[in-house]
């Protein structure tokens, strides 16, 4: 009897397993060094505004099972790629998982950079982001520990 109750206990520790394995591909939020995030979960950004130094590489985290971007955009709910007053735009493209972009050097103190998801636009639940140029702005941890995935 006892080997019958193991081999009937098989296939749920395999299920198990396999779900484990299937899990969110970003980074566990505690192995995360302190930088400059965006979290996008559950078809939302977090936070909507963040603060940077010119010149920062932002991490992105996408936690939802769908491709999203961070791609600026020329003003706020405009949903048109683009700098304002011309320079280059930052674009993640669309990706799951984890990217990265740096913000152009030598932006003005105050500057704010309007972002949005080139492929959803205004069907996320937050539509626009922001990045304000803060030169004292100091790296912080996950904005959205315990990942998961949203949609």
């Amino acid at each position: 009897m006892p080997m019958r109750s193991t081999l009937r206990s098989f296939p749920l520790v395999a299920v198990l397993a396999l779900a484990a394995a299937c899990g969110d591909s970003t980074p566990a939020a505690s192995s995360l060094p302190p930088g400059y995030y965006i979290t996008i979960s559950g078809m939302a950004y977090a936070p909507l505004n963040l603060s940077a130094p010119a010149g920062a590489t932002i991490t992105v985290l996408n936690r939802d099972a769908m491709a999203h971007s961070v791609t600026q955009q020329v003003a706020p709910a405009t949903f048109t790629p683009g700098a304002p007053g011309g320079g280059t735009p930052f674009d993640t493209g669309l990706f799951t998982g984890t990217k990265t972009f740096t913000l152009p050097a030598g932006l003005v103190e105050g500057t704010v950079l309007s972002y949005y998801c080139s492929s959803h636009a205004s069907m996320m639940v937050t539509p626009n982001g922001t990045i304000t140029i803060r030169a004292a702005a100091a790296p912080a941890p996950d904005p959205y520990p315990g990942g998961g995935t949203g949609y």
